[in-house]
């Protein structure tokens, strides 16, 4: 199912999908800031860059949003309440020579996406928890090459504390070019969506490159409502690739 209501104007934003319909999407308001400050504390080995003049600070930034929606089905109906979080702590290197000027270094970040989904006209009315969680730490990080994949730490799961459903990432190395060509993905692999499984068996996938909803032909009315509502919550998202898009933050 293409979803449509992505991408363009946000004001007054609504979702379709196959007979699926999103009430508009309610934002709340959007909170960023960050704090930067000298870092007086260094390793022995930072010590060599304030012989070359360059100073160390440390930063922080967080990020957090809100939205609500009602998703629709002819008379089926849930509702969904989602908040975002992230943070992010840096050690930034700075120079008075204006050919090196600043960069940073992520030490830690940590994201958390949760929502809560409270179906509306299912005869099984118990409500829905969405969780999705990525974490980095430096210290964890066995990564060594210039483009290699960082290490996180990842969970994604939904459950009703009767079922649950596990929320596994997918990503992609290579991507197909309009003229038919395989190119690798630059800047390691690239995540194209998410793959949703009940006791390993895949039930729904969520593509976030194609914006489409794909599930499975057997489930039954209450179980694609409840689907419907985790996909498209997580295609609302502010921030897809975490670890890609969190420099831009």
């Amino acid at each position: 199912m293409p979803v449509r209501g992505l991408n363009g104007w946000m004001i007054n934003q609504k979702l379709t999908f196959g007979s699926y319909e999103t009430s508009r999407v309610k934002r709340g308001w959007d909170f960023s800031g960050s704090f930067q400050y000298t870092k007086f504390r260094i390793r022995p080995e930072e010590a060599l860059l304030k012989v070359l003049h360059i100073d160390i600070d440390n930063k922080s930034l967080k990020q957090r949003n809100n939205f609500q929606y009602t998703i629709e089905n002819g008379d089926a109906a849930a509702e969904v309440y989602a908040t975002e979080k992230f943070s992010e702590k840096q050690l930034v290197y700075k120079s008075n020579n204006p050919y090196i000027g600043s960069v940073s270094k992520t030490k830690k970040y940590e994201y958390a996406f949760t929502a809560g989904i409270i179906p509306l006209t299912s005869k099984n009315n118990a409500p829905w928890s969405l969780v999705l969680i990525n974490t980095y730490d430096i210290n964890k990080d066995t990564n060594r090459k210039v483009f290699g994949q960082p290490y996180v730490e990842e969970e994604g799961y939904a459950t009703n504390g009767e079922q649950s459903i596990a929320i596994r990432p997918l990503r992609v190395e290579n991507v197909s070019t309009k003229d038919s060509r395989d190119v690798r993905v630059f800047g390691g692999k690239l995540l194209s969506g998410y793959e949703l499984l009940i006791e390993n068996e895949p039930i729904a996938l969520i593509d976030i490159l194609e914006n489409s909803i794909w599930l499975h032909n057997k489930l039954n009315a209450d179980d694609k409502l409840i689907l419907s509502s985790i996909a498209s919550a997580i295609l609302l998202k502010r921030i897809q690739d975490v670890e890609k898009e969190r420099t831009d933050l």
